[in-house]
Order: C-alpha cells, then sequence, then structure tokens
C-alpha cells in the first residue's frame, strides 16, 4: 500500500511502492493544490498577510517579523518590526485580537501622503481586544496611529513623530492606555494638527507622557491634546509643553475627565481650556508660562480646581458661565491677570471658594451671601468677590493684577473707600443688580479696559475718583439714579474707533456728572448714549476727538467748560434738551457739532472758536434765545456770545442796543436763528449771574469773602466759573472781586450821566 507523508506547508512527498495508479493520480492532485496554495501564500505575502508560524522572533522567540507594507495582521500573535523601506500609503492594520507588536526601537516611516496611517487598530468591542503596541516609533504619515471601535489597547513606549494630522487618533473605543508614549511636531497649515485626539470614547488613560511641539498657531483649534465628547479620560504625570496651539481642550460633553500630578507649560494658547463639560478636575498640576490662560472654563458644571501652581500666564484662571465650582489650595503667582471670572446670570457666582487659594502670596477673599462686614488692610486680600451680600464696607486696600479689583454682584448698601486699583482688568466692577453703592475716594491706573464698570446697578453715589491710563476711565451701562462729582479722569487712552472715553455713558437713566475735570482722553471726555443726563460744572479739555459726545436725550448741560479739544467741544444729537452758560473755546474744528436735535434750547453760551456751530441736519429747529425759568432753576433773558479767537467774531464785533444785546440776530442756518446774541458787555454778564452771593441785596467785598470761605472748605458746587477758565479756582476770587469793583464804577458813571 502507498501513501503521502506530509510534513508541514514545506514538506517533500514520499510515495511507496505497490500504490495503484488511481491512487498515484489522487496523489498529484493534492500536490497540485497544495502548490496553488504556496502561490495563493505568496501572493499574500507580497500583499502583506503574515508568512509561516514557524518564524522565529528575537532571542528565538516565537512570532513573525514585519519588513514589507502595507501589512495586515488578522490573526493573534506576536509580532516584530524589521527595518524596512518606507511604507508608501500606510503601514500596519491589525485587525483581530490577542497581539503584541514590539518594535524593538525601529521607526515606522511613512511619506506624509494623505490620508496615509502608521498603525490603524480596528477590532471590535465585542472581542476581549488585549492589544500592545511597544517599543516603537512613528514618524511622517498623516496620523501616526489610530484606534477606531476597539477596546483593550495599550501603547507603550510608542512614540509619534512629525505627522501632519495627528500623532494618535482614539475613536470610539473603550480601556485605551497610553503609558510612557509621545507625541511631537503634528503641524499643518490646513487644520493646524493635533498631538493627541480622543473622540466619542470611554476609559482612556494617558500616564508619562510628554506631547509637544503639535498644531500651528496660527490654527486657535489646534494644539496638544484634545478630548470629544468622551467620558473617564485620565491624565496623569504628563507633560503637555511647548505646543504651538493650546495645550489641552475637553469639549463637547466630555464628562469625568481628569488631569492631575502633570505640568501644561509654555503652550501658544490656553494651558488647558474645558467648554462645556460636567464634573472635570484638575488638580496637583503645574501651569507655567502659556500665552493665554492657564486654566479656563466655559460654561462647565461642578468643576473642581484644587492644589495647582499656576504661574506667569497671561491668565492664571479663568472662568465663564460655570456653575458650583469648587477651588480650593491653588497658588496663582505672577500671571498677568491672576484669576477671571465672568458671568451672564447670577447663578453662575454661586461657587465654593476657599480662603487657601492665593494671587501672588495673598488670599482671594470670595463672599457669598455675607453681611454686615468690614474688610480693610488687615485682611490684605489680592481681590475681592462679594456676591448676594449687603452692608459691607471696604477700604484701605491697594488691589492689583486680576480681572478686577473687587466684583460686586447682586449686593446692596456696599461702601468702598481710600482703594487703588492697579494693572486690573477692571478696577472695580459692579453688576446684576447691585444697589446703593457709595465710592469716595477711589485710585484707577493702568487697566486693561476699565478703572470703573457698573452694569445694572441702581442709586450710586461717586466722589473723588481718580482715574488714569486705561482705554475706558468710568464705564456705566443700564443703570439709573448716580450722582457722580469731582471725577478726575486723565490719559485715557486707546484706538479711537473703541471710544476711549473718560466717562461712558449706555442705557442709563438720571445720571449727574458735576465739578468734574475730563482731559485727554484719546475719543471724549464724556460719552453718552443715555436719558437724563444732567453736566454741570465740568471741565472738559484737551481730549482726542470732543469734549462730550452726547448721542440721546434729553440732557442738561450748563456751565461747563468745552476746551482746546482736538475736533469738537460738545457733539450733540437729541431732542428737548438745554444747553445753557458753557463757554466753547480753542477747539480745533469747531464748538458745537449738532448731528441732529429738535426743540433744544441754547441760551447764555460762550463761544469764542473759528467755527462755533455746525447742525448737519437740515430739519433740525432750535431755540437759541428766551426769557424765562428754565428747569435747571436759571433765569436767563437772551442768546449767546458768538466770538472768535482773533476778536473778529460776529458779538466781538456787532453793535449793542442799550439792552445789552446785538442789535441784529445771528443767524446760524434757517430754523435755527439767534434773535438776541450777546454783544462784549453783555458776554462778562452772562458769565457772572450771580455775584450777590450773600444775598443782601447788592454786590460788595463780603460777596468776595463768601466766595473764597466756600472754595477753601471744598464746597464748589454752586460757585461760578467767573474767570472763564473752566476752573473753579482762586482765579476767580480775583474775578469776581474785579466784576464787583467794575459793576460799581459802570453803575456810578451811569449815575453821574443821569445827573447831567
Amino acid at each position: 500500500m502507498k501513501y503521502i507523508d506530509i510534513m508541514d506547508n514545506r514538506a517533500g512527498i514520499f510515495v511507496k511502492p505497490g500504490k495503484s495508479f488511481q491512487f498515484f493520480l489522487i496523489t498529484f492532485i493534492i500536490l497540485i493544490f497544495f502548490a496553488i496554495g504556496f502561490c495563493f501564500a505568496d501572493e499574500i505575502q507580497a500583499n502583506g498577510s503574515i508568512g509561516p508560524d514557524d518564524i522565529i522572533g528575537p532571542d528565538d522567540s516565537s512570532g513573525y517579523y514585519i519588513d514589507s507594507f502595507p501589512m495586515i495582521i488578522e490573526r493573534p500573535g506576536t509580532y516584530y518590526l524589521k527595518p524596512s523601506e518606507t511604507a508608501e500609503e500606510s503601514g500596519i492594520k491589525i485587525l483581530h485580537s490577542d497581539i503584541i507588536l514590539d518594535g524593538l526601537g525601529e521607526t515606522l516611516n511613512g511619506n506624509m501622503s494623505p490620508g496615509s496611517v502608521g498603525i490603524y487598530i480596528n477590532v471590535p468591542k465585542t472581542q476581549a481586544s488585549n492589544i500592545i503596541i511597544k517599543n516603537l516609533t512613528i514618524k511622517d504619515f498623516e496620523t501616526g496611529t489610530r484606534i477606531e471601535g476597539s477596546t483593550g489597547v495599550v501603547l507603550d513606549d510608542v512614540h509619534f513623530i512629525s505627522n501632519t494630522r495627528s500623532g494618535l487618533i482614539i475613536e470610539s473605543s473603550e480601556n485605551i492606555e497610553i503609558i510612557e508614549c509621545s507625541s511631537r511636531n503634528t503641524k499643518n497649515d490646513i487644520t493646524g494638527g493635533y498631538g493627541i485626539q480622543v473622540l466619542d470614547s470611554e476609559e482612556v488613560k494617558v500616564k508619562n507622557t510628554l506631547v509637544t511641539g503639535n498644531g500651528n498657531s496660527g490654527k486657535a483649534s489646534s494644539g496638544g491634546v484634545i478630548v470629544t465628547n468622551s467620558t473617564a479620560v485620565n491624565i496623569i504625570n504628563s507633560q503637555v509643553t511647548s505646543n504651538p496651539g493650546f495645550g489641552i481642550r475637553a469639549e463637547r460633553g466630555t464628562r469625568q475627565f481628569v488631569l492631575s500630578q502633570s505640568e501644561i507649560s509654555a503652550n501658544f494658547g490656553d494651558g488647558i481650556n474645558i467648554d462645556s463639560c460636567p464634573s472635570p478636575v484638575i488638580q496637583n498640576s503645574e501651569f507655567n508660562k502659556n500665552k493665554e490662560s492657564g486654566i479656563e472654563l466655559n460654561k462647565v458644571i461642578q468643576p473642581v480646581i484644587k492644589g495647582n501652581t499656576i504661574t506667569q500666564n497671561t491668565l492664571g484662571i479663568s472662568i465663564a458661565d460655570t456653575e458650583e465650582k469648587e477651588l480650593s489650595g491653588n497658588n496663582l503667582k505672577n500671571n498677568r491677570i491672576g484669576f477671571d471670572i465672568s458671568a451672564s446670570d447670577i447663578r453662575y457666582y454661586n461657587h465654593h471658594v476657599t480662603n487657601s487659594n492665593t494671587i501672588d502670596s495673598r488670599p482671594l477673599l470670595y463672599l457669598n451671601g455675607a453681611h454686615g462686614r468690614k474688610i480693610g488692610s488687615g485682611t490684605n486680600p489680592s481681590m475681592i468677590v462679594l456676591v448676594n451680600s449687603s452692608d459691607i464696607s471696604v477700604s484701605d486696600l491697594i488691589l492689583s493684577k486680576n480681572c478686577a479689583g473687587i466684583i460686586l454682584v447682586n449686593c446692596e448698601n456696599i461702601t468702598l473707600s481710600s482703594i487703588s486699583f492697579m494693572e486690573n482688568g477692571m478696577g472695580l466692577r459692579s453688576e446684576l443688580g447691585t444697589r446703593n453703592l457709595v465710592l469716595t475716594d477711589l485710585h484707577a491706573e493702568r487697566n486693561l479696559l476699565s478703572g470703573y464698570y457698573l452694569s445694572k446697578t441702581k442709586n450710586f453715589t461717586m466722589s473723588s475718583i481718580y482715574g488714569q491710563e486705561s482705554p475706558s476711565g468710568i464705564f456705566i451701562q443700564n443703570s439709573a439714579d448716580g450722582t457722580c462729582k469731582n471725577l478726575f479722569m486723565s490719559h485715557i487712552y486707546g484706538v479711537k474707533s473703541r471710544l476711549p472715553s473718560g466717562i461712558t455713558l449706555c442705557g442709563c437713566d438720571n445720571v449727574t456728572i458735576n465739578n468734574s475735570e475730563f482731559s485727554q482722553c484719546s475719543y471724549a471726555g464724556v460719552l453718552s448714549d443715555s436719558k437724563n443726563l444732567e453736566l454741570t460744572d465740568n471741565l472738559l479739555i484737551s481730549n482726542g476727538f470732543a469734549g462730550s459726545v452726547i448721542l440721546s436725550g434729553p440732557v442738561k448741560i450748563h456751565q461747563n467748560s468745552f476746551r482746546n479739544n482736538d475736533d469738537t467741544g460738545l457733539i450733540l444729537k437729541a431732542d428737548q434738551s438745554f444747553i445753557v452758560r458753557n463757554t466753547f473755546s480753542d477747539n480745533e474744528k469747531q464748538g458745537l457739532l449738532i448731528l441732529k436735535g429738535d426743540e433744544n434750547l441754547f441760551s447764555e453760551n460762550v463761544f469764542n472758536d473759528l467755527n462755533n456751530c455746525n447742525i448737519q441736519d437740515p430739519l433740525s429747529y432750535n431755540t437759541w434765545n428766551g426769557t424765562g425759568v428754565t428747569s435747571l432753576g436759571s433765569f436767563f433773558t437772551g442768546g449767546n456770545y458768538w466770538g472768535s479767537p482773533d476778536g473778529e467774531g460776529f458779538s466781538d464785533l456787532c453793535d449793542a442796543g442799550l439792552d445789552g444785546y446785538c442789535t441784529i440776530p445771528y443767524i446760524i442756518r434757517p430754523g435755527n436763528i439767534d434773535y438776541h446774541p450777546l454783544s462784549e458787555k453783555e458776554k462778562v454778564r452772562s458769565l457772572n449771574m450771580n455775584t450777590d452771593l450773600n444775598q443782601n441785596g447788592y454786590e460788595d467785598l463780603q460777596d468776595v469773602v463768601v466766595y473764597m470761605n466756600k472754595l477753601t472748605s471744598g464746597d464748589t458746587s454752586t460757585l461760578y466759573d467767573f474767570s472763564g477758565d473752566g476752573r473753579i479756582n482762586l482765579n476767580d476770587v480775583v474775578a469776581l472781586f474785579n466784576i464787583i469793583i467794575k459793576n460799581k464804577n459802570e453803575s456810578s458813571e451811569d449815575g453821574e450821566g443821569q445827573k447831567s
């Protein structure tokens, strides 16, 4: 009897004598089938399958060498990477569980072709994947490694270098571990690139891993690690540093994200940015020298931020519209702005913030629901946040380098005095229903946005308030019932298109500003789009555009000086307003510009500009003189003085009647005529409507003494600018004395003339 003994896949054929021809034919057919099998095996190997399973691995261990690409792994085992040629498109596909791929320290090289992937892993979650990739460098693919729809994958000592889209993508997978790995220099000009992407996945751990040099500085959405719509992602004891984009970003509903014991430094965007995610934890980590925020949270629920060191970032911690934050034991130091918080609703201020947080070695004082407290220099806070609090006084502090020195949210009966705000975003921020606010003797300097910001604040008083070297001195919006006096705003700098002004009022009602000075503001001293504004006894001088810009009304503008402004003294767009007894002089383009306005009263103003008045709207009809008692309580009898710096103005040269007015009207434009313009003689009288200060019925030196006493006591609210220089000072004492003497002499002359 004859038979065929087939040994392994490569054995020879042994035929024993005595077998029939038929059996020999069967044997021959079997041999043909084996030959066909070898041919198919060669063909599969040529297209990337694994060779016979008796290949010997390193140290005579069992396994398979991979030395050509593309390669598909479809059966369990241990695989080793041999040095080989560059992979033209993709490198290795793993489509089966129970795989170990050991790179032996070698590099899998691509040629940066579009769509190329160094290693692609796709094993259904229903299988226990148990895949380990280790000791390998993957370089110059579009994506270094992509793990998709898989579970139980470990990457150990795997390094992704110079891939163009992502070093590593984990998508729709779970139970993934990244240990002792790195992702470097992933970047391109279209998307920017990412070091590691985690998408729609669960239970991903990144440990002892370096992510650096990823992203493009011109692409804000690129960077080191991005986590999207994933659950239980942990980054532990890792470095995310020097990425041209952000460091870490978690977004779109990612849950249970944890960052701990890591260094996040020198990234061109935020160190870590978490957007719209519940319950993240950031703890015991370092955030250093990031060009934007060290930690930034937006629309986050119940975050925990504790035990972190945050230094030399533009913003230390920045929080917006975030609920129920726990903040404890964080050390913020040498950041441009230490702590930043903003909110569109009061619920976003209800946080758990302990005094263990420090900013430049001083405590962050965050009080919610406090009542009846005094906060002074002994407390030495770096920043104060008062929420839902009442009957609190704060004094004798210097607050610097935070989003605001003091934030008031829905507070009542708050007094702030003798406080300096230096180099904050804003000095003071009051918002969301704060009421009965008293501000006295405050100083704001070099704040990034504004010295003082009030929003939705009612019944406030500001006195002796100083501000300089900010884009806005005071910004008040949607607030009502405010009294502002003795404000001094100067050197308010910024791009003119952003309207840097001494005080800006937007959507406010019933605000009074008096006895204040606004000078050297890049746009305007006073900018208002509000109703029932009253400006009295203010000096608005040497501003880059206008002394004041009024864009709605009605308003009352009384006894102010608009001088030496680079364009216009007063710009007005309002109806039914009173502009009385103001001085306009030496403004570069014009004294008064009326953009649009009807039924306004202009009386007893002194115009002394080359171009005194410009009315742009041909349909504007206003009154320029009259007789009676105004709502300001002032008696007026005539029109305005229309002078010129060269002494050649209408009122300078007009013939004066016996009543002291010019004998002919002054036509500004049709519909706007001053029928009783003031003469030179009457100009002086118009500036000094009340020289009988003691009200004894006549003018004498006792009136000068009364004026001097009021001036030295600081009670200047009722004093006139007798010198006409826009200031209340000793010059007015001299001017009042001269006016009284002049009036007495004129009265004597008139008496002698009558006698004769």
